[in-house]
């Protein structure tokens, strides 16, 4: 333990208790990733345990969505499916610029389907559609934000690269450009963060509203309910974990700038 942090004294030329803060969080990030990894694999265990059981009530994930919005009056709200490339990116999501729900079509089959997981992702969207719809101010800016927050980490690094190439090739020192170009980094690091921490509150709102719409309509029976429920907590606790990966991120790149800009 102390050559490493003596190792990273020396190639990163800060003190002891700073090598030792950062040791840390790198060590924090890598068991958090891990725990993801592990909550991720237990989300698609129940996704996809709920998706080989039929539903009673014999409605797709697109009819159930449909219906529900129609009973709270969001007939001009679209439900179809997703497509390859809309799935890749975005799986089943709520496009709040469009008003359009998009269910997965090809992996996970949400969209016609006649299973429990069908039903309770097709729900659940058309909750989020409608928090969005009632002026849910959490569910508007996480919605609005979605697509910063997804591309967010992986533009970071292109826009920093960017500056660091204009510096080392053509003014050949680090400069204003290096500085602007991450701090817009930081920007989109900062929106991904709080489109994350967004997440937790907006689920767990349209999960609720999910459950209580499909008792409401007698759209599941209430062992089928349980199993909804079961597949919905399996994502808030994936959610969590995420948001605090995120968190010890945004640590990491707050200590790496403050060691960049303390040597210059």
């Amino acid at each position: 333990m102390k050559e490493l942090i003596q190792k990273i004294m020396t190639e990163m030329n800060v003190s002891e208790g700073l090598a030792t803060v950062y040791m840390t969080v790198c060590g924090l990030i890598l068991v958090m990733a891990v725990v993801c990894l592990i909550l991720e694999l237990r989300v698609w265990l129940r996704y996809s345990k709920a998706n080989r059981m039929g539903i009673s009530s014999r409605m797709t994930g697109i009819n159930a969505a449909r219906y529900v919005l129609d009973q709270a009056g969001l007939q001009h709200i679209t439900v179809r499916p997703a497509g390859v490339l809309r799935e890749m990116f975005f799986g089943n999501y709520y496009n709040i610029a469009t008003r359009t729900i998009y269910l997965r079509s090809v992996l996970g089959k949400i969209d016609h389907n006649q299973t429990v997981t069908s039903m309770a992702l097709g729900v659940q969207k058309a909750a989020i559609a409608r928090l969005c719809e009632e002026g849910d101010r959490q569910a508007i800016t996480r919605n609005r934000l979605s697509l910063v927050g997804l591309f967010g980490p992986i533009l970071f690094i292109p826009v920093v690269l960017i500056g660091a190439v204009i510096d080392c090739f053509l003014m050949k020192d680090i400069t204003m450009i290096s500085y602007i170009s991450l701090a817009f980094g930081g920007l989109l690091v900062i929106v991904g963060f709080i489109v994350t921490l967004l997440n937790i509150p907006v689920e767990k709102k349209a999960n609720r509203l999910a459950l209580e719409m499909m008792k409401e309509y007698g759209l599941a029976d209430s062992r089928e309910l349980s199993m909804m429920k079961n597949v919905y907590d399996a994502y808030i606790l994936s959610y969590i974990a995420q948001f605090i990966l995120q968190l010890l991120r945004m640590i990491q790149w707050a200590l790496e700038i403050y060691i960049k800009t303390k040597k210059h």
